[in-house]
């Protein structure tokens, strides 16, 4: 009795530092931070636990708070290849823990929805490229998905280096993207790669901020009534059918295969998911990177959104600048416009354009030459990943370089000649493979025929023998368009109307 009555004492008297002492789940073994930015790093430890963190001849030292959460902010270094260790260490003797391997360079967020979320293994010569990927100053972070209904500051995943080991899990957006731009800047590229196929953007931004746009009322009492509970249950449903998508029923097929069975159905997707939830993807998957320092971001969603344009041109300005209240004002913002699809109505690309020009430091790619009619997840995501980087390496490095294709400026009428003006002409206009084609032209009645078009000089001149009296130009103005105007650079001209 006297023992078990000493043995409780022991317990109850048991020092708080039994806990373990912990990185935020972002920083992990191969961490790329960002150069020349206050680099916030941050964990936990016991309630008033005092800390020191220590990398590249820094230390800064502070006091955990009431629930054992712990911040520093790092000075401003340059950039670094040498792998080096960050360590957090306490007071408390032999309390320490520390991730090593650590770089210093640029890191960019990669966002969106299943277009985004596209692996390395799924491209179209993905045997070859991944076997040509081995650049250890090239990383990326792939955020493990969670819908929440409130904020977290908990995340998973893992730090890798793009070696023929780990390439084909990397987003292969993001992959082409960091691979194009790595070796023109010189430092080391970090990708944090937080997407989820099949989500809306409401998902993707705070309640408040969304609130604030007008837009999203009908989720929000959707969603509204869904308990805790359930919505646990609704994601731990759909959490396990992804398991036996992508893992349990391919290997299922592979040994159905070799033995010479029949084939095993495929698991069946869940009635009820969390992808258009508002806030849920906020919460779970990049408010917990917050404030991970980073340099800017890349975007590719819409799909999901493609029915509502009008809105959409609410929804993703305010989002960007929620973001920029983070990672701030002036932070780089590059966005994919939707590729040609049976089911991609031309007035979101149009929105798409509309965000772009209306949005100070983004800059929108156009996918027109890269499209599948019959797949809304085209393979060929090499293009899409290279002409990102060449906007970033204009809008956030500041090379003077062409990054956009021609993009409509204004339109002239001389006689029954409409003259279409461009900007981003680059060393000038050229029609890809033959005659140019994707112009319609429309007279008072507003009834749109194809038109002929021709270039001179750096305009477009676009007439048809039906239309004397032109008043609109429309050039890609379908689902699935059929263009060929390109600047010499080779980038594809972004689909417009004139009115």
């Amino acid at each position: 009795m006297m023992l078990t009555k000493i043995l409780l004492l022991l317990v109850i008297a048991a020092p708080a530092w039994a806990s373990e002492i912990k990185l935020a789940g972002i920083f992990t073994d191969h961490t790329v931070l960002q150069r020349d930015r206050v680099l916030p790093v941050w964990g936990w430890a016991n309630p008033n636990e005092q800390v020191t963190v220590t990398f590249a001849a820094q230390s800064k030292s502070i006091t955990a708070d009431a629930n054992g959460k712990w911040s520093v902010k790092l000075d401003p270094m340059p950039a670094s290849a040498e792998g080096r260790e960050l360590i957090i260490q306490s007071k408390i003797e032999n309390r320490q823990a520390k991730i090593t391997d650590v770089l210093v360079g640029d890191v960019w967020l990669c966002s969106g929805q299943s277009n985004m979320h596209f692996q390395l293994k799924s491209n179209e010569k993905a045997p070859e490229e991944i076997a040509a990927a081995n650049n250890p100053a090239l990383r990326f972070f792939t955020v493990e998905h969670q819908f929440l209904q409130k904020p977290t500051d908990k995340v998973s995943g893992v730090w890798k280096p793009i070696s023929p080991e780990t390439a084909a899990d990397c987003s292969a957006v993001a992959y082409f993207f960091g691979a194009a731009l790595q070796p023109k800047v010189g430092v080391p590229i970090g990708l944090v790669v937080s997407s989820v196929g099949g989500t809306r953007i409401e998902t993707w931004m705070r309640s408040e901020t969304l609130a604030a746009t007008g837009e999203g009322g009908a989720l929000v009492e959707k969603w509204s009534h869904v308990s805790p509970a359930e919505f646990e249950t609704i994601g731990t449903t759909y959490r396990e059918f992804q398991r036996q998508r992508d893992e349990v029923h391919p290997q299922a097929v592979k040994e159905a295969k070799a033995k010479g069975m029949s084939l095993p159905p495929a698991p069946k997707m869940p009635k009820q998911r969390c992808h258009d939830s508002p806030c849920a993807l906020h919460n779970g998957m990049i408010a917990p990177l917050e404030p991970f320092a980073i340099r800017g971001a890349i975007w590719y969603q819409g799909e999901s959104n493609s029915a509502q344009p009008r809105p959409y041109e609410k929804l993703l300005p305010a989002m960007i600048a929620d973001w920029r209240q983070v990672w701030g004002k002036d932070m780089p913002f590059l966005f994919v416009q939707l590729a040609p699809y049976r089911d991609t109505h031309p007035a979101f690309r149009e929105a798409q354009q509309r965000i772009s020009q209306a949005t100070p430091h983004t800059a929108m790619v156009v996918t027109t030459d890269v499209g599948n009619a019959n797949n809304i997840h085209p393979t060929r995501k090499q293009p899409v990943g290279e002409k990102l980087a060449l906007a970033a390496r204009a809008l956030s490095y500041g090379e003077p370089i062409e990054y956009s294709g021609p993009v409509f400026k204004s339109m002239s009428i001389e006689g029954n000649r409409a003259v279409i003006s461009f900007t981003h002409i680059g060393e000038g206009l050229m029609a890809k493979d033959g005659a140019l084609k994707g112009f319609t032209i429309a007279g008072e009645n507003g009834k749109f025929v194809p038109a002929h078009a021709v270039i001179e000089g750096d305009t477009v001149v676009v007439t048809s023998d039906k239309i004397t009296d032109p008043t609109t130009v429309r050039y890609g103005w379908a689902q699935v368009p059929e263009v060929n105007l390109f600047n010499l650079e080779g980038l594809p001209a972004v689909p417009f109307t004139s009115q």
